[in-house]
């Protein structure tokens, strides 16, 4: 046994894997397939008759009743957001309408205004003129 011998002597250490989760979260999951050509299909769990896949950070049911009310609450939520981008749109074009309206009723009053006192402006020359005469 020698006195002055080297007693620890390091492991190797293994390769690492590629971490994939970060590309994927910030590059989303078609990017990461497509750059490093890796397939990354969704995490899909059965129990029973019951199918769930984990999609963007959700588990989502993938089959039976459950699945197919997902996908039509997921349809619902689109026509929804849909109908309330109308329902904006639709308010801030009644707004513009009554703004340009009571321009033109204020203009329409002015206007009508401006002829009263033109008119009586005019019956009042005609007035002095038929005195003067």
């Amino acid at each position: 046994m020698p006195l002055f011998s080297n007693k620890f002597t390091p492991k190797t250490i293994p390769v690492r894997r590629n971490d994939t989760s970060v590309i994927r979260n910030e590059f989303g999951s078609d990017y990461a397939a497509k750059e490093l050509s890796i397939d990354l299909s969704p995490l899909k769990i059965k129990l029973g008759d019951f199918e769930v896949s984990f999609e963007e950070g959700q588990w989502i049911p993938a089959s039976g009743r459950a699945g197919a009310a997902h996908k039509e609450n997921l349809r619902l939520k689109k026509e929804l957001e849909q109908l309330e981008e109308e329902n904006n749109m639709l308010r801030l074009k009644f707004e513009i309408l009554l703004d340009m309206m009571t321009d033109k009723t204020v203009e329409a009053e002015q206007q009508q205004q401006e002829d009263m006192q033109r008119a009586q402006s005019l019956s009042s020359l005609k007035k002095t003129k038929k005195q003067k005469w």
